[in-house]
């Protein structure tokens, strides 16, 4: 089934809902009146949306539904001002996947193409002191440590750096063995 036919198929489920609270509120209590006005109002702008009516009124004035009215690019509805700060705005995380393949290329090259299951040549002590846990950690606690490591070193966190986040895979590793 299309999109546009899901649409269509709940704003009918929506339609037979506010129709029978209508009987309903008629009926039995007016009170049903008022509730099923939400369920008409979504039905309605459903079949507005999945008729493709919706896109043909942006289409023909565009500028009517940009974010901004001022057109100088300025804040947004509301002034809440452009956003920029995102945790993951797209030019960041294409910036780190482009230097993640070219590293991760460079990486392959110098290794050799047999590398997968060798050592990662950090000592017990060394990884443990890049998790930050002890020598003698268990299992769950090496997870734990890993895990939130992982989550600021990530080349797709805004502070994620991909030398720091390679250590601490490497780390987890050796102590995993």
């Amino acid at each position: 089934m299309s999109r546009n036919g899901l649409i269509m198929g709940i704003a009918a489920v929506l339609v037979g809902i506010t129709t029978l609270m209508l009987i309903v509120g008629v009926v039995v209590n007016p009170f049903f009146l008022f509730v099923a006005l939400p369920f008409g109002g979504a039905a309605y702008l459903m079949w507005y949306q999945a008729s493709g009516k919706l896109a043909d009124r942006i289409r023909a004035n565009p500028a009517g539904y940009a974010r901004s009215t001022r057109g100088d690019g300025g804040p947004g509805g509301f002034d809440a001002g452009p956003f920029e700060g995102g945790r993951f705005t797209r030019e960041r995380v294409r910036e780190n996947r482009r230097r993640a393949r070219g590293q991760r290329g460079q990486g392959r090259r110098a290794r050799g193409a047999g590398s997968v299951g060798q050592p990662t040549g950090l000592s017990k002590s060394e990884a443990a002191d890049i998790l930050g846990v002890d020598t003698g950690a268990d299992e769950g606690e090496i997870k734990a440590a890993y895990r939130e490591k992982v989550k600021t070193a990530h080349p797709d966190a805004p502070e994620g750096d991909e030398e720091e986040f390679k250590s601490v895979k490497n780390a987890y590793e050796t102590l995993g063995e």
